[in-house]
C-alpha cells in the first residue's frame, strides 16, 4: 500500500517513514498524525460503545480529512492552503483507491439483507 513496503513501527519510524515521502513540511507530520489517530479513535469509539462498525477502512481516513479541513483554520494563513490542499488530496486519493478496492454494490446489498 502506498508504493512502499516498510511500516512504521513506533513514533520515531513514523517520523522518518513520512519524511521519506514528504519531505519539506515537517510541521504537518504531527497535524496528519493526530487526524488519523483521533480518526481511530472515534471509529473504535463507535464500535465498542454503539456496536457501529465501519463499512471499510475508508471512513477512516475520510474522516481524517474532515479533520484536517476543520483544523487548518488553526494553522497560520501560508500553511493553512498547504493543510487544506493536503486534505483534498488525501479524499481523492482514497476516492479512486475506494473504487478500486471498495465492496461491490452486490457486496452492499447482501449485508443490508442479513
Amino acid at each position: 500500500m502506498l508504493g512502499t513496503e516498510c511500516c512504521p513501527n513506533s513514533l520515531w519510524q513514523y517520523y522518518v517513514w513520512i519524511y521519506a515521502f514528504l519531505p519539506g513540511f515537517d510541521k504537518l507530520y504531527t497535524v496528519g498524525l493526530a487526524a488519523i489517530c483521533w480518526a481511530i479513535w472515534l471509529a473504535r469509539n463507535s464500535a465498542t460503545f454503539e456496536r457501529k462498525w465501519i463499512n471499510t477502512p475508508f471512513e477512516v481516513v475520510f474522516t481524517s480529512c474532515a479533520f484536517l479541513n476543520y483544523w487548518a483554520g488553526l494553522q497560520k494563513p501560508a500553511m493553512m492552503e498547504v493543510v487544506k490542499k493536503g486534505a483534498e488530496m488525501l479524499k481523492e486519493n482514497a476516492s479512486q483507491m475506494l473504487l478500486l478496492c471498495g465492496p461491490s454494490p452486490l457486496d452492499e446489498d447482501e449485508r443490508k439483507d442479513s
